[in-house]
């Protein structure tokens, strides 16, 4: 039988409502704000270069094919 005196641990469900409202408030800052489309843009181009370098690096090292070549193929490739 469950002791009705003993109190519930809510930690999760405190730090999950607080990271979704730090989460919302920042979607909130790229979205509806005029800064927040320039930091959208800038994001996005960093995304995509971070994404074409772990990209050439993986096919590199999985083909071993010169890294310029696949740099070259990825600058092709992503504009």
């Amino acid at each position: 039988m469950k002791n009705p005196f003993e109190k519930d641990n809510h930690t999760t469900l405190i730090v999950a409502v607080s990271v979704l409202a730090v989460a919302a408030g920042a979607a909130a800052f790229l979205f509806l704000t005029d800064s927040g489309k320039d930091t959208r843009k800038s994001l996005k181009k960093q995304i995509k270069k971070i994404a074409k370098d772990a990209a050439v690096e993986a096919i590199h090292k999985k083909t071993k094919i010169a890294k310029k070549t696949v740099q070259a193929v990825a600058d092709h490739v992503v504009k």
